[in-house]
Protein backbone atom coordinates (compact mmCIF):
# COMPACT_ATOMS: atom_id res chain seq x y z
CA UNK A 1 0.00 0.00 0.00
CA UNK A 2 2.31 2.45 1.34
CA UNK A 3 4.33 1.62 -2.29
CA UNK A 4 1.16 2.86 -4.31
CA UNK A 5 1.84 5.75 -2.41
CA UNK A 6 5.40 6.56 -3.14
CA UNK A 7 4.56 5.17 -7.11
CA UNK A 8 2.07 8.07 -7.08
CA UNK A 9 4.47 10.75 -5.69
CA UNK A 10 2.34 11.16 -2.58
CA UNK A 11 5.24 10.56 -0.21
CA UNK A 12 8.63 12.14 -0.97
CA UNK A 13 11.63 9.55 -0.95
CA UNK A 14 14.89 10.65 0.25
CA UNK A 15 16.80 7.40 -2.18
CA UNK A 16 15.31 4.68 -4.06
CA UNK A 17 17.11 1.39 -5.58
CA UNK A 18 15.08 -0.51 -7.69
CA UNK A 19 11.72 -1.09 -5.37
CA UNK A 20 13.29 -0.22 -2.16
CA UNK A 21 12.60 3.49 -0.78
CA UNK A 22 14.03 5.17 1.72
CA UNK A 23 11.26 6.83 3.36
CA UNK A 24 12.08 9.53 6.15
CA UNK A 25 9.68 9.57 9.05
CA UNK A 26 9.06 13.08 9.15
CA UNK A 27 7.99 13.05 5.63
CA UNK A 28 5.88 10.58 6.63
CA UNK A 29 4.62 11.89 9.93
CA UNK A 30 3.51 14.66 8.04
CA UNK A 31 1.66 12.77 5.09
CA UNK A 32 -0.30 10.49 7.54
CA UNK A 33 -1.12 13.87 9.48
CA UNK A 34 -2.39 15.63 6.11
CA UNK A 35 -3.06 12.98 3.44
CA UNK A 36 -4.46 13.65 0.48
CA UNK A 37 -8.07 13.60 0.76
CA UNK A 38 -9.15 11.17 -1.62
CA UNK A 39 -7.20 8.32 1.02
CA UNK A 40 -8.32 9.78 4.02
CA UNK A 41 -10.49 6.91 5.35
CA UNK A 42 -8.25 4.43 3.63
CA UNK A 43 -5.45 6.07 6.31
CA UNK A 44 -8.28 5.83 9.10
CA UNK A 45 -8.54 2.23 8.26
CA UNK A 46 -5.23 1.48 8.54
CA UNK A 47 -4.69 -0.22 11.91
CA UNK A 48 -2.66 2.16 14.21
CA UNK A 49 -0.31 -0.19 15.61
CA UNK A 50 1.11 -0.65 12.14
CA UNK A 51 1.39 2.36 11.75
CA UNK A 52 3.44 3.46 14.49
CA UNK A 53 5.18 0.22 13.90
CA UNK A 54 6.61 1.47 10.91
CA UNK A 55 7.07 5.23 11.70
CA UNK A 56 7.49 4.74 15.64
CA UNK A 57 5.56 6.69 17.67
CA UNK A 58 3.49 9.51 16.21
CA UNK A 59 3.19 11.42 19.56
Amino acid sequence: MLWSWVKKGWIRTSRSSGRYHQIKSKDLKQFLQNPPQRIKNRIAAIDKEKIEYLVGSLG
